[in-house]
């Protein structure tokens, strides 16, 4: 029988079991939980070293209260499972001393680099004193953050090219000092700080722009961003069937693609020019490039997604451009995400939020083989209750869940105040609109406005119609023909006999408008848009 440990994290009692339990699928829950709580607590402290030893004791795995704790090997699962995840990284081979990832060198790194852009430090050298304890970053949520894992996070960086480490100093021996003795010593801690800088450098557009590299100088990226001139293996290519019927791919050799007209085998698309016609077994199909506008159409539907029309507004309404730092709750499907990171690439940066982890773990799968991983970080997180994974940061906020209320003062809190921002949210339903416009007006939106898009596609085509006057004459000329030669039906009449009096008036064609195709993929939903002017 297992025991239940409480533990209190930021007014949340977590109840755990104190002993891990044999069953795998029970066990892996329980590593799954007690993880996240080693992750909050030491966010919530902000912790970025761990000793095994002193952490065993601490009231994260010890509950004097009820005089229950956490076996040592129970301990040691937990850290296991925490390395497998990628959120420890051990500085011994003894394992007794850990670097806790709450958020990765390479999140640290993303917002850094915004925090560069926002302020207009590109190309401008900075000290690391300057980044992790200057005055313009105390309300950034790197602000103290430890040495060696800001410097992690820089290297990143540097091998984006997007900045530069460098020595600008004689006295090399005091980069490695150790940052927990720094407080005490506040002269030596200005001095490390004054011989390691950092410039953050603005990534060159040729590097992201050529025939073989993508985004943030990344090479052997998906062709999102990889404008080469035929097909690779690795790319991403949309297979166009039919108008209702596309398929993406990554183009690997030995893999086929079953579809409606037979079988195709990658190995055939490989080397063919963007656009090409190709022929699979029973018909021939379309390798195109891939786009913001053919992902929605052939991506897995994991939710219920925004179609084109929506995306292009959304994006015109949050001013989305180049450089850009934009934050979406609910990223489904990953449609608008798509829509949005290819938008600001190469130099702005999207922060989507979602509540399922799964989903979550798909989108950014499909970031990577994308090439907008540099461009993209997906969170697990409820912005109605937790907020957004940055704040005083963003240039632009797009809501999507079912209370949209509930998180536009965090979306208020998100929103850079120097440079202020833009909010959009959708929802399907008039009464979420008429709750959130009232929100709106109180946290401090102006100009807050809602639109309604309903999308047809028009084609103009020739058809032959009547009015009611010419409807009228030719009923009544064809009444009294028929009248006439009624009368003696029986009676065969030769060719040249009264043929021309039965000839009809042609009516001519008029061009009028159709809706096609018939059927277009679309639903009905209301965008509210609002402005948060600069606070400071």
């Amino acid at each position: 029988m297992s025991i239940d440990l409480v533990f209190v994290v930021e007014k949340v009692d977590l109840k755990i079991h104190s002993r891990l339990q044999q069953t795998l699928v029970t066990k892996e829950k329980q590593l799954e939980t007690w993880a996240s709580l080693v992750i909050d607590y030491a966010q919530h402290n902000k912790i970025y070293t761990l000793d095994v030893a002193e952490i065993a004791n601490s009231e994260l795995f010890h509950n004097q209260k009820l005089n229950r704790r956490l076996s040592p090997e129970g301990i040691r699962a937990v850290f296991d499972y925490l390395e497998q995840k990628k959120h420890v990284e051990w500085l011994d081979i003894t394992k007794t001393r850990c670097h806790i990832y709450w958020r990765r060198p390479d999140e640290w790194a993303a917002l850094i680099y915004a925090w560069a852009v926002s302020n207009g430090l590109l190309n401008t050298p900075c000290t690391l004193y300057e980044i992790a304890h200057g005055d313009d970053t105390v309300q950034e949520s790197f602000y103290g953050l430890e040495k060696d894992v800001l410097v992690k996070a820089l290297r990143s960086l540097e091998l984006q090219r997007r900045a530069q480490l460098m020595n600008i100093g004689t006295e090399s021996e005091a980069v490695w000092m150790e940052v927990s003795g720094l407080p005490h010593c506040q002269k030596s801690f200005c001095k490390y700080f004054s011989i390691m800088a950092v410039v953050i450098a603005q990534p060159n557009k040729s590097d992201s722009l050529d025939s073989s590299t993508s985004i943030a100088g990344y090479s052997n990226a998906p062709s999102f961003f990889k404008y080469s001139k035929v097909i690779e293996e690795g790319d991403a290519v949309i297979i166009y069937v039919t108008f209702d019927s596309t398929h993406a791919i990554i183009v690997q050799r030995g893999q086929t693609l079953c579809m409606k007209y037979g079988a195709l085998r990658h190995e055939f698309v490989i080397g063919k020019p963007w656009g090409s016609r190709i022929s699979a077994t029973a018909g021939y199909v379309f390798a195109l490039r891939p786009s913001a506008e053919l992902w929605t159409r052939s991506l897995p539907r994991r939710t219920q997604i925004l179609y084109t029309p929506d995306c292009s507004l959304i994006l015109q309404l949050l001013d989305a451009r180049p450089g850009s730092v934009i934050c979406e709750s609910g990223t489904g499907s990953g449609s608008l995400s798509h829509a949005i990171a290819i938008a600001i690439a190469p130099y702005g940066h999207l922060y989507t939020h979602d509540i399922e982890e799964s989903r979550t773990k798909k989108v950014e799968q499909e970031f990577k083989k994308h090439g907008l991983a540099s461009v993209t970080t997906a969170v697990v997180q409820n912005v109605c209750t937790d907020g957004f994974f940055v704040t005083n940061f963003c240039d632009g906020v797009f809501l999507d869940v079912p209370a949209p209320w509930e998180a536009i003062t965090y979306a208020a809190h998100a929103i850079s105040r120097t440079r202020g921002g833009r909010l959009v949210s959708f929802s399907p339903c008039i009464e979420q609109v008429q709750r959130a416009c009232e929100i709106m007006r109180q946290v401090g939106f102006v100009q807050v406005e809602t639109v309604e898009i309903i999308p047809r596609t028009y084609k103009v085509v020739e058809l032959a119609r009547q009015t009611l006057a010419e409807f009228d004459s030719i009923g009544e000329q064809t009444a009294a023909q028929d009248v006439r030669f009624g009368t003696d039906r029986t009676r065969k009449r030769k060719l040249s006999e009264e043929t021309t009096g039965r000839l009809l008036p042609c009516v001519p064609g008029r061009s009028t408008a159709i809706v096609y195709p018939f059927s277009q993929p679309t639903h009905t939903g209301y965008l509210t848009h609002a402005t948060m002017l600069p606070r400071e």
